[in-house]
């Protein structure tokens, strides 16, 4: 059975089997219509830092919002020529309710070849595993082998809807409160670990770019953690894909506060530098 499409059958007791799922869309980005910007990004592309980092970072302003919907469209920022978010489903719920959908999907297709084949349909199968009916045997119809040749089924039946489109509107509205939960930890665990520090704990910093040229604000991506945060300059204007050495003065979760500020030139790594 291939997911995303009606699975036909010939047998005429076959359940009448299709799955639908919301996949998620993106237009490619429209750079031309933005000259300055672009001109950036591919000054970027060209003198940036060696992984693509600063890159990755500016291009992520040119993106379009993604669109979920049934129909099989490109995800430009991605790659893909399709895309269906499943993955993590303890996390989210519109996971569980794609995984529901594609297990039943797979028992009725899994049922019918039983029938195709003559064979009788395992009790502990439910009509909720299926989303339908459970066909019944009709054991009068058995052929000379003792094939099965006929199921009652009921083929009016209409699925009980796992209405996904409510599963994404409710992780839109729950997404800021994932991202709170999210920073939280994060800055419970920088929190700790500068509790525990013997000796000054420092991290080395990338510049992916500035957002706060009157402030001397950049964007840093911190390499041992993989998180991007925010750092005001103590040494005037940074250079774009260079790193630097921070340490965290203050980090408080329940405020949502993170303060970094310049690691001495003994501290650990940076000392090698």
């Amino acid at each position: 059975a291939q997911l995303g499409k009606e699975n036909k059958s010939s047998n005429q007791n076959a359940i009448p089997n299709s799955l639908s799922l919301p996949f998620r869309s993106q237009q490619q980005p429209d750079i031309r219509s933005r000259p300055r910007e672009a001109s950036v990004l591919e000054n970027l592309a060209k003198n940036g830092d060696p992984n693509g980092y600063c890159f990755a970072w500016y291009m992520r302003r040119f993106f379009n919002a993604v669109e979920v919907g049934e129909k099989m469209l490109p995800h430009a920022g991605l790659g893909l020529p399709c895309y269906v978010q499943w993955t993590s489903p303890i996390r989210r719920f519109g996971d569980l309710q794609v995984e529901a959908a594609a297990k039943r999907f797979l028992r009725r297709a899994r049922v019918n070849q039983l029938m195709e084949e003559g064979l009788e349909i395992p009790d502990e199968i439910t009509e909720n595993d299926l989303g339908c009916p459970v066909p019944s045997p009709v054991q009068s119809s058995r052929d000379e082998t003792g094939r099965l040749t006929k199921y009652n089924v009921d083929k009016n039946w209409k699925e009980e809807d796992i209405k996904i489109q409510e599963g994404t509107a409710m992780f839109r509205v729950l997404r800021p409160v994932q991202r709170l939960a999210t920073e939280y930890w994060f800055l419970e665990y920088l929190r700790r670990r500068r509790a525990k520090a013997e000796i000054e704990d420092a991290f080395e910093c990338l510049i992916l770019g500035c957002t706060d040229p009157a402030r001397l604000q950049y964007a840093i991506y911190i390499y041992e953690i993989g998180a991007e945060q925010k750092y005001v300059s103590e040494k005037g204007t940074l250079s774009i894909g260079s790193n630097i050495w921070l340490k965290v003065v203050d980090s408080n979760p329940r405020a949502g506060i993170l303060r970094l500020t310049l690691a001495s030139a003994s501290s650990g790594m940076a000392s090698c530098k």
